[in-house]
């Protein structure tokens, strides 16, 4: 028969094995965090991820928008200027025309006619006064009366000789400055609207660029948030699935 010492010793021999057993599974498991906090903290930053990829890719859509929009104004107020120049660079063209065909012939014939009527009161006048001069001095009338008119006949022809030189500078004025003068003008204002509509297309078609490549660079950045959205939408299933795996061969 086993010692009364012997049967003393052994449930403390077997409360020593356990405590071992249970040192030995402790030093077996991860210093640290307890076990499965990792995958955790991995999970919430996935969330974090795909919420913040999810904010920006709704302010890159909004930017579309606003981008497709501010295309659609700028076109229209380009394509506005356009027709507005066409229409000043068709009114030069008429004005220009209407006065090379019309205008300048109806000006110089006014400023001829003038000198024509200006020769014919001087031709008047001039008769009218040679008239009286042959009256007076064929008849008898008070002297005081017969200076009067043949002044007045003077004055009048003086005034014709005058008016007459006037109109005859004006022409000439008209044919070697005011005429050229204005088809210089005509000519520039021809010139300067053509020059507005060329730069009225050139702006419009600079524009249709221009938003195109904004609409495409805003199209591209929402594409790129989408695809990243997608690929971390993905990644977090496959995480999930992966430690929903990992819990069944642990049970």
């Amino acid at each position: 028969m086993p010692s009364l010492r012997t049967s003393l010793a052994l449930p403390h021999l077997f409360l020593a094995a356990l405590l071992f057993a249970a040192a030995s599974a402790c030093a077996s498991a991860p210093a640290g965090k307890p076990e499965g906090s990792g995958g955790g903290e991995k999970d919430e930053e996935a969330q974090e991820e795909i919420e913040e990829l999810t904010r920006k890719l709704e302010l890159a859509r909004l930017e579309l928008d606003l981008a497709r929009l501010e295309a659609g104004q700028e076109l229209d107020q380009a394509e506005r200027e356009l027709q507005s120049a066409k229409l000043s660079a068709e009114q030069a063209r008429l004005e220009r025309e209407g006065y090379v065909q019309l205008g300048r012939a109806r000006e110089l014939d006014e400023a001829r006619l003038a000198v024509d009527q200006s020769k014919g009161r001087v031709e008047d006048a001039a008769a009218e006064l040679a008239e009286l001069e042959a009256m007076y001095a064929e008849e008898e009338f008070a002297t005081k009366t017969k200076e009067l008119v043949l002044n007045r006949g003077r004055r009048q022809l003086e005034l014709a000789r005058r008016a007459l030189d006037l109109t005859e500078r004006r022409l000439r004025e008209a044919e070697g400055f005011e005429l050229p003068k204005k088809d210089r003008e005509q000519e520039e204002g021809a010139l300067k609207a053509q020059k507005g509509l060329a730069e009225a297309e050139q702006a419009l078609e600079k524009q249709r660029l221009a938003q195109k490549i904004a609409v495409a660079k805003a199209e591209q950045e929402v594409d790129e948030l989408a695809r990243k959205l997608a690929k971390a939408k993905v990644a977090q299933e496959k995480g999930a699935k992966k430690a929903e795996g990992g819990a069944e061969k642990g049970s």
